[in-house]
């Protein structure tokens, strides 16, 4: 089952990833957790096993001087958070599930709520040609990616596995798809449903975003963002 969105105020990238990691170690996973972020201002986040200056150096080649580039707990790219519908999916992952089963589970819900909104995305062929190099998360597509009907990426997402959870992030980009933030949000939403099963409305947990500001100096340290 699937809890409803969790309604978490906006939060910065550090925010934002603390309060992910605090959902992905929470208490017994019962259904679930489904969260669409709220961001309080253009951020970038970049994948666990990127290296920090190739994030600062993207940051500043765009003139984003002022904002500190945060490392995910996740896999993946350089992600401009700058427009962006951020959503993320805590969910429990069955043991012989690969990866790329769920990424295609994850991504085929997303493109059946967004075709129910009037926005057409497939899953992109492996053996398509790549849009350009692969430091940036949007800069080509990968297998299981969506993308748009003129061949560009939409959504991408990078995954975390800790025992028997895991944690999807996924970014979806509007411009190409044409529809407005709240429709595409609210497609995910019931798609997603849909996939992983309903449930009942929820108010937003305090004691999680609790959880999530004690993870949250981590997430602003040079330790754990310039560790490579």
């Amino acid at each position: 089952m699937l809890r409803a969105e969790l309604k978490a105020p906006a939060l910065d990238a550090a925010g934002q990833m603390a309060l992910d990691e605090a959902a992905l170690l929470g208490e017994a996973l019962d259904a679930a957790i489904f969260r669409v972020y709220r961001w309080i201002g253009p951020a970038c986040t970049f994948g666990y096993g990127q290296p920090w200056r190739a994030a600062r150096a993207a940051c500043d080649s765009r003139g984003w001087t002022q904002v500190s580039p945060v490392r995910r707990a996740t896999g993946g790219g350089i992600v401009f958070h700058d427009g962006d519908l951020t959503f993320s999916l805590v969910f429990s992952w069955e043991r012989l599930q690969t990866p790329e089963a769920i990424y295609a589970r994850v991504h085929r819900a997303a493109a059946s709520g967004l075709a129910r909104a009037g926005a057409r995305a497939s899953l992109h062929a492996p053996n398509s040609r790549p849009l350009g190099a692969a430091a940036a998360c949007f800069s080509r597509a990968e297998p299981m990616d969506l993308v748009a009907e003129d061949g560009r990426k939409v959504l991408g997402g990078a995954l975390r596995k800790r025992g028997a959870r895991g944690l999807y992030q996924g970014s979806l980009r509007l411009e190409p798809l044409g529809i407005e933030p709240e429709a595409a949000a609210e497609s995910l939403r019931e798609s997603v449903r849909a996939e992983f099963g309903g449930a009942g409305p929820e108010a937003f947990d305090e004691s999680r975003l609790a959880a999530g500001r004690r993870l949250e100096p981590r997430y602003r340290s040079r330790e754990w963002n310039e560790r490579r």
